[in-house]
């Protein structure tokens, strides 16, 4: 599924997903995080940050999903991370990469 189509059913899925998931924003990231250690290859950057998307409380205000990418050892590298108030809360650390893309939730 095309990125922007995934991101635009973030509204529906987040309402589901709180109904399930009633927790502080920092245990959200540490299960994420404990998970996607145990997941191996098949947890991503990417697939990290659009969980946390998802499950995050908007009412902590809106989120950025951003994509970049770096150069390292003559080969691009792609990294993804979500960020909050200019503060990155999941797929950290991000200062090496170059943003291509950055996508804002929907207001809180």
């Amino acid at each position: 599924m095309p990125l922007p189509s995934l991101r635009a059913n973030v509204p529906r899925i987040s309402r589901v997903a709180r109904f399930f998931v009633d927790a502080a924003d920092d245990r959200v990231i540490w299960a994420i995080e404990a998970t996607g250690r145990r997941l191996g290859r098949l947890s991503t950057c990417l697939t990290r940050a659009l969980v946390a998307e998802w499950l995050l409380d908007a009412s902590g205000g809106r989120v950025s999903l951003t994509i970049g990418v770096r150069r390292s050892a003559g080969s691009l590298e792609a990294h993804a991370w979500l960020a909050r108030n200019g503060r990155i809360l999941i797929g950290g650390p991000a200062d090496e990469y170059e943003a291509l893309g950055n996508w804002n939730s929907p207001s809180a």
